[in-house]
C-alpha cells in the first residue's frame, strides 16, 4: 500500500501532486480552514507537512497565486489574500472547489457518524500500521508539541493525522468518510482552537491514540480514538451554541 499523504487521491484519479495540493488549499480556504490575512507555512514546512518536493509546493503556491487567492512575495510569508467576495467569484467558477454537502448536516448527526467510522478506523489501523507509519505519527507529534500558539499550522497538522491513520486502516471507502466529515465544521474548530490550552488537550489526545498504535492494540486505539472524538464533539458544539447565542 502506498501510505503517503496522497496515496487514495493518486488511485482516485490521475492528477499531479501539484493539483491535489492546490485542491487541497483551496478546500482549506472554502470550508474556513484558511482565512483572508492568514500566514501560510513556509515552502520547506509545507513540503514536509504533505509529503511532497518543495517544487510542487512551489508550483501549487504559484498556481494558488493565479487565481488570485495568495499573495507570495520572496523573502516574506506567504499570505491569505482572498476574501468571501473572491472566494464566492473563484466558487462559480470552479466545479472542484465547492464547499462540502456535509455542512447541511447537524453536529450531533456529524458526530455519531464520525464516531462510527473513526472508531473503525483505529481499530484497523492498529493491526496494520507498520513502523514507517508509527514514525511518520510521531514526527507528527513532534512538529504539533511546538504548534500549541499555531491554531491555523496546528489544524492543517491535525487534518493529515486523521487522515495518515485512514489510510493505514487500508479502507478506501472509510477513508472517504473520514475526510469528509471531518471536513465538518472547520472555522468552529478554527475558533475553539484559538481557546486557551485547546491545542494542548487535543495533542495529548493525540498522543494516547499513538500509543495505542504502536502497542497494536484495536481496543485501546478505539478507546483513544473515542475519547479524542468526544473531546472534539463537546468543544465545537459548545462553540456552535455561544455563537447562536450572540447571533440573537
Amino acid at each position: 500500500m502506498d501510505n503517503s499523504v496522497f496515496a487514495f487521491e493518486k488511485a482516485l484519479k490521475n492528477k499531479t501532486k501539484k493539483e491535489i495540493l492546490v485542491d487541497k488549499l483551496i478546500n482549506m480556504l472554502m470550508t474556513g480552514l484558511l482565512r483572508e490575512g492568514d500566514l501560510l507555512p513556509s515552502e520547506r514546512e509545507l513540503a514536509q507537512l504533505f509529503e511532497v518536493s518543495r517544487e510542487t509546493v512551489r508550483g501549487a503556491l504559484s498556481q494558488m497565486a493565479a487565481y488570485a487567492l495568495i499573495s507570495v512575495s520572496h523573502g516574506s510569508k506567504t499570505r491569505v489574500i482572498a476574501n468571501e467576495e473572491t472566494l464566492a467569484r473563484f466558487q462559480n467558477a470552479q466545479d472542484t472547489a465547492k464547499v462540502t454537502e456535509i455542512e447541511h448536516f447537524d453536529v450531533d448527526c456529524v458526530f455519531e457518524s464520525r464516531i462510527v467510522v473513526e472508531a473503525a478506523i483505529a481499530k484497523r489501523a492498529a493491526t496494520r500500521i507498520d513502523a514507517e507509519g508509527i514514525q511518520k505519527l510521531e514526527r507528527m507529534l513532534e512538529a504539533q508539541s511546538r504548534l500549541f500558539d499555531a491554531p491555523v499550522y496546528f489544524q492543517l497538522s491535525d487534518q493529515n493525522f486523521h487522515k495518515l491513520i485512514s489510510e493505514y486502516a487500508d479502507n478506501a471507502l472509510l477513508l472517504r468518510y473520514a475526510q469528509e466529515l471531518y471536513g465538518y465544521g472547520l472555522d468552529l474548530r478554527r475558533a475553539v482552537m484559538v481557546e486557551e490550552g485547546a491545542i494542548a488537550r487535543s495533542y495529548q489526545e493525540h498522543v494516547h491514540i499513538v500509543e495505542a498504535l504502536k502497542r497494536g492494540d484495536p481496543e485501546a486505539a478505539e478507546r483513544a480514538m473515542l475519547a479524542h472524538l468526544d473531546s472534539v464533539y463537546r468543544t465545537t458544539k459548545e462553540k456552535a451554541a455561544r455563537r447562536e447565542v450572540d447571533a440573537l
